[in-house]
């Protein structure tokens, strides 16, 4: 919306943006004693200008309004410079612990101050007539002719991502020509691709970052429904390597996701890093940069333009109505058994020869009949052309996706991305796994999330039953339909995550060791204090973190930290993480005294095995 209210021009007009109505405040110089007046620096100040304002309801004047009205941006424009602004927003979501704890929204002004800051002074908050209301002041520029904008958190808009994505695009323009080739096996493989339209038809995106080696000259075949644009080819398959699938932003008002994946990403590009160039070489990373691209751009919370928390449809999801979701659960399971490690196929096999650009027909699949399909091909015959293979909607349980252990899975983590406004901290949830092998190498990868980052809370992370099938207060709605909880129940995923980073803050500051042998490269462990207010920067540092910390799961980082920690070894760590799982369950610790633990065990202690039978040691982690 646009309007002009006492003298100033109210706008939301824009992608993110959301603003229901603008009310003057009138009152005089001695309304100071009746509580409109401004506290600073001890003197009560009367502001220039006051208003309450409401924000939109996920959304607002559909059939399926609903009740989510946590997200605020708008900006203003028309003022005097150096005059003072208060503005009452009257009827958000009940955030009092959020901004009891120091939240502060959001400001920037354009053109003089571009970059996003939380306001100077804490706001206030109180409940009028059942309404939640926040209060704050700011005090304009002094330049004439910009516009100021307020946010809920940093935004991170629909029109910023497409932005972004095309300056990657540019950056690796050269990727699209890459063919398989032992000379360019370091060289990034980038390629973008539509896997979806949205319901607005906004693109959702499918990113694929990996090196070149173990390039192979096939494609990944179309999937029903998905990748409908024929004008770009479906990327290059890679033979030896693992997928990493992370998503982000289901629920288009948790802006934090977007920073935290920017990171990531920023870092498994970098070129002359070589934890990232490791990475590359061990990883197919597939990237979902905006699963609700149409909550986003309408300035929503939580939900889609239907009113559905799409992040509980994970279990059955509708190609129609739910496109990103069937996208994401498709492709997590497509992968899980198309890049099964038990079916990688011989890279001097008659099949690695190239395919001729008539042979690149599209291959329209439907999942389950993929799955099908494949159990009964013999893998001689596995590279000799494109197959037709009869669509059928996708249905989950189709296929024995369970009988793929989590150490042949094709996947490696699966990750998803949220804001989280109620508990401090950067942290997971997580499931919980009944074979205990299976558990210890669940929480390990979180632990080292801790090991590298100061800014990611290992005892706020949640792994109880519990937390899979709690309801939602507002829509009753079960989290066992999340991401996370599908894809464990679907396919066994033992690396399956929602990662949370609150609006505003942590509860800790991890104590980081140094990197070894790193020359003073990476980041140096940070000074010790009380928790900052988070940043972009703080959020894109944790996303680093994600990658660095899969890196040491393979025991193959260049500049690892494990080394100057309190565990010295990958070894002495798996074993901390057995106690602290024993622990947890109730059942009989293990020795405390690490420099004894891979030699002594007290014997009515069995030491974890994998699968096979064998003593844990690192050829056992579920990777």
């Amino acid at each position: 919306m646009e309007v002009r209210c006492g003298g100033l021009l109210f706008t939301s007009k824009f992608d993110s943006g959301n603003l229901a109505r603008v009310e003057k405040t009138d009152h005089s110089d001695s309304d100071s004693d009746s509580g409109n007046g401004v506290t600073l620096y001890g003197c009560t100040l009367s502001p220039d200008y006051e208003f309450n304002v409401w924000t939109k309801p996920d959304c607002a004047g559909t059939a399926y309004e609903n009740g989510n009205r946590s997200w605020f941006y708008f900006g203003i424009r028309g003022y005097a410079p150096n005059k003072l602004i208060k503005l009452n927003i009257v009827n958000l979501n009940r955030q009092g612990k959020l901004y009891s704890q120091g939240m502060s929204p959001l400001v920037r002004t354009v053109p003089s101050k571009p970059r996003w800051e939380r306001i100077r002074d804490r706001p206030g908050h109180q409940v009028v007539d059942g309404q939640f209301m926040l209060s704050f002041t700011h005090r304009f520029a002094e330049n004439r002719g910009g516009t100021t904008y307020f946010a809920f958190c940093y935004p991170w808009s629909y029109t910023e991502c497409q932005e972004s994505l095309e300056a990657y695009d540019q950056k690796h323009p050269n990727c699209a020509n890459l063919k398989p080739n032992e000379k360019h096996d370091n060289e990034i493989y980038y390629h973008r691709e539509l896997v979806a339209k949205s319901l607005d038809d906004r693109r959702i995106d499918l990113i694929t970052v990996t090196s070149c080696r173990n390039m192979m000259w096939e494609r990944e075949p179309r999937i029903e429904k998905l990748f409908s644009d024929k004008a770009t080819p479906r990327c290059h398959r890679f033979h030896g390597k693992r997928v990493y699938f992370l998503s982000s932003r289901v629920h288009p008002g948790e802006t934090p996701a977007s920073f935290v994946f920017n990171g990531f990403l920023k870092f498994i590009l970098q070129e002359n890093d070589p934890r990232a160039e490791r990475l590359r070489n061990r990883f197919v990373f597939k990237l979902i940069p905006m699963l609700n691209p149409d909550g986003v751009y309408r300035g929503h919370y939580r939900t889609d333009q239907k009113g559905v928390n799409l992040n509980r449809v994970y279990l059955n999801p509708n190609p129609e109505t739910h496109p990103s979701i069937f996208a994401s659960s498709s492709l997590i399971l497509f992968y899980h058994h198309y890049y099964r490690t038990t079916i990688t196929p011989d890279p001097d096999s008659e099949g690695n020869s190239p395919v001729t650009p008539e042979k690149e027909a599209d291959v329209r699949l439907g999942v389950g009949d993929y799955i099908e399909s494949f159990e009964k091909m013999d893998l001689k015959d596995y590279h000799k052309g494109p197959r037709l293979v009869k669509e059928t909607p996708f249905t989950p349980f189709h296929g024995d996706l369970l009988s793929i252990g989590p150490r042949e899975s094709g996947v490696a983590f699966y990750v998803d991305l949220h804001g989280h406004a109620s508990k401090r901290g950067c942290f997971i949830y997580g499931n919980h796994i009944e074979a205990e092998d299976d558990q210890v190498d669940n929480l390990l990868y979180p632990k080292l999330i801790s090991m590298n980052t100061a800014h990611f809370d290992f005892n706020g992370c949640n792994f109880t039953e519990r937390n899979m099938y709690l309801k939602d207060k507002r829509d009753g709605m079960s989290k066992e339909g999340s991401g996370r909880v599908a894809m464990f129940k679907l396919a066994g995923l033992v690396h399956s995550y929602t990662l949370e980073c609150n609006y505003n803050t942590g509860r800790t500051v991890n104590c980081i060791a140094q990197a070894a042998h790193d020359n003073g490269r990476a980041t140096p462990p940070p000074p010790a204090g009380f928790p900052p207010k988070y940043t972009i920067e703080i959020f894109e540092e944790v996303g680093r973190a994600l990658g660095v910390a899969a890196l040491d799961m393979l025991q193959s980082n260049p500049w690892s930290r494990l080394l100057h920690s309190e565990f010295t070894t990958f070894d002495n760590l798996r074993w901390w993480m057995l106690r602290y799982v024993r622990s947890s369950r109730g059942n009989p610790i293990l020795p405390r005294k690490m420099g004894r633990i891979s030699t002594r065990v007290a014997p009515n202690m069995a030491p974890p095995t994998a699968n096979n039978g064998n003593n844990a040691n690192s050829s056992t982690v579920t990777l």
